[in-house]
């Protein structure tokens, strides 16, 4: 059975998903800030409704909870929406997203059936040996001054040891699928960036890359 301090993190997780995407998509449509608090506005009011009345009711049916890094990309969302704030430079999300993918790439193809995929997910990896990685990532983060890709690191082991996440693996609670398409995204467009600085003249640049 959920606890009531795992169904309130759960449940802020998904308000957070709705107000940011549709804060986001008041932004876009409208091409403004304003549009961006009207969507802000409308998600905050649609979360207070309850049962199958509620957006969160449905993506909790289609991601169930999210991972940190989906809480990450989501807050970075929201504040880019809303307050014209970056909490994420370029370097620093590529510095989360490359992880993911290469998790991704470890976890899913035995989680999909793969004939011979080796099994990280339910493996040691998925224990002491994903615990010990992670920490030493959050060691390179902070050495390189990237305190939110540190601290959403720590908000999955925060989640993992106290039982918040509806997951016991500790995969589940620093990654999920959404944040993984995200992150390759993210990297796809970098990508694609870098490769068009390097056709460029000497002394060129490109903002971000």
């Amino acid at each position: 059975m959920i606890s009531s301090a795992a169904f309130v993190v759960s449940e802020t997780g998904h308000l957070l998903l709705v107000v940011s995407v549709l804060a986001w998509a008041g932004g876009r449509i409208l091409g403004s800030q304003r549009g961006a608090l009207l969507g802000f506005a409308i998600g905050a009011v649609l979360s207070v409704l309850t049962g199958e009345w509620s957006p969160t009711f449905y993506t909790r049916a289609l991601f169930g909870d999210l991972s940190a890094l989906s809480w990450v990309f989501l807050a970075h969302l929201l504040l880019v929406s809303v307050f014209g704030k970056e909490s994420l430079a370029p370097p620093e999300f590529r510095a989360l997203a490359l992880p993911a993918v290469i998790g991704a790439f470890l976890i899913y193809p035995a989680t999909l059936g793969i004939p011979g995929a080796p099994d990280f997910y339910n493996a040691d990896f998925g224990g002491f040996a994903l615990l010990s990685a992670s920490l030493v990532a959050v060691a390179l983060y902070l050495k390189r001054g990237f305190f939110v890709a540190a601290a959403g690191v720590g908000f999955g082991f925060f989640l993992y040891g106290l039982d918040l996440h509806e997951s016991a693996n500790l995969w589940d609670c620093l990654i999920d699928f959404p944040s993984v398409i995200v992150s390759g995204v993210i990297l796809v467009k970098w990508t694609r960036a870098h490769r068009r600085l390097r056709r460029m003249p000497d002394g060129a640049s490109i903002e971000g890359s």
